[in-house]
């Protein structure tokens, strides 16, 4: 008996202290009249939709963790008052807490101080940087055309657009070098990496910063995104063979992708969260349905990464074509995807005709042109 009694708190103190460390602690304070709006909100992938209410402009959220993550906040100040918001990420290595100080309700959660664990603040230092590259872009601009931004009809938006594309590629590449030599095995690195290299660097400046990161960081799921997406651009460029793969159907049906070989076929990516991936269906089914037949497709392979939502976007969109879920990377390695809905074009042999971002509701962009240069109008 004696001995139970001394084991059984002892157990209690050990669970507590493994709850203990499986909880991430985010504490926030905000400086400024919040005008009644005093919700705080948390959402994002892998972290359940919440709000928690200011105290003092005080506010805390709890969380469980079970693997690196980067929760979004904004607040309903933002959403009332100023009637718009960007969500304000964090990025949460490991548990522990994470302090926010000195916001200015007026200026938003960007205006916080991050401190308590130093991936959190190295992530948001390099975002102050990130915003800052961006900010000087804008001031070149301006300096050369009398404006930041200019219509599409002209005659300098052509030139202004490719000048901000080069300035923002050549900041962009600059800034995660010296982060990513000042951090090499700092989590932020990798995230920096993965979230703002994928879109905006050249191959190889990317494969040289990845080189930078660490052993360690290269092995977190963030590094495979990057070593992925690396891959998948050798992978989808033009005229490529497209690597045979297999996926599921939402009836468990696998679909081998080298089975479609002898028609021309329309690879759509999607998510059933994407506003224009859907907006799109209904023109790709009136495509479908003059062009359907043994050499003409459509697949379209959700990048969704919770199944339910997937099962639930098929049902709700009832597409007439093939359609399955991407569990197994295939839109990193094979197709370099970054945005959708991104589409590409196969031919007969499996090889990559063309690619194009979005598809044209309107019937004019390249990709449908070039099918009806293909089959003629029907």
């Amino acid at each position: 008996m004696i001995t139970k009694r001394i084991l059984l708190p002892a157990m209690l103190i050990a669970t507590g202290t493994v709850m203990a460390q499986n909880t991430v602690v985010i504490k926030g304070k905000f400086n400024g009249d919040t005008k009644g709006f005093n919700k705080v909100y948390i959402y994002g992938k892998g972290v359940k939709n919440d709000s928690t209410v200011m105290k003092d402009g005080n506010f805390e959220f709890s969380l469980a963790f079970e693997q690196p993550f980067t929760p979004l906040f904004y607040t309903e100040y933002d959403k009332s008052v100023k009637r718009m918001y960007s969500p304000f990420p964090l990025l949460i290595e490991k548990p522990g807490t994470v302090v926010l100080s000195d916001g200015d309700i007026a200026k938003g959660m960007g205006s916080f101080k991050v401190s308590g664990m130093q991936s959190a603040q190295e992530f948001n230092e390099f975002r102050e940087l990130h915003s800052a590259v961006y900010t000087n872009v804008n001031k070149q601009l301006m300096a050369k055309y009398g404006k930041g931004w200019l219509p599409n009809n002209d005659p300098n938006a052509e030139a202004l657009n490719k000048d901000r594309e080069e300035m923002a590629r050549e900041g962009v590449t600059a800034l995660l070098t010296d982060f990513i030599t000042k951090h090499p095995d700092s989590y932020a690195s990798v995230l920096a990496l993965s979230n703002y290299g994928r879109t905006g660097l050249s191959i190889d400046d990317l494969q040289k910063l990845l080189n930078k990161v660490s052993p360690k960081r290269r092995q977190t799921d963030e590094g495979k995104k990057v070593a992925g997406y690396i891959e998948g651009v050798k992978n989808s460029a033009i005229g490529k063979q497209v690597a045979d793969f297999t996926l599921n159907t939402a009836e468990e049906k696998p679909i081998n992708f080298n089975s479609l070989k002898g028609k021309y076929v329309v690879v759509d990516f999607w998510a059933s969260w994407c506003g224009p991936c859907k907006a799109s269906f209904p023109h790709m089914k009136e495509v479908y349905k003059k062009y359907r037949s043994d050499k003409f497709e459509i697949y379209s392979i959700s990048i969704d990464e919770n199944k339910d939502a997937w099962l639930k976007g098929v049902k709700e969109q009832q597409l007439p074509w093939l359609s399955t879920l991407d569990t197994k990377n295939i839109s990193q390695s094979g197709f370099a995807i970054t945005a959708v809905p991104t589409t590409y074009l196969i031919d007969p042999d499996g090889k990559i005709l063309m690619k194009e971002v979005g598809f044209d509701a309107s019937g004019n962009g390249a990709l449908e042109k070039k099918i009806v240069e293909l089959f003629g109008v029907r």
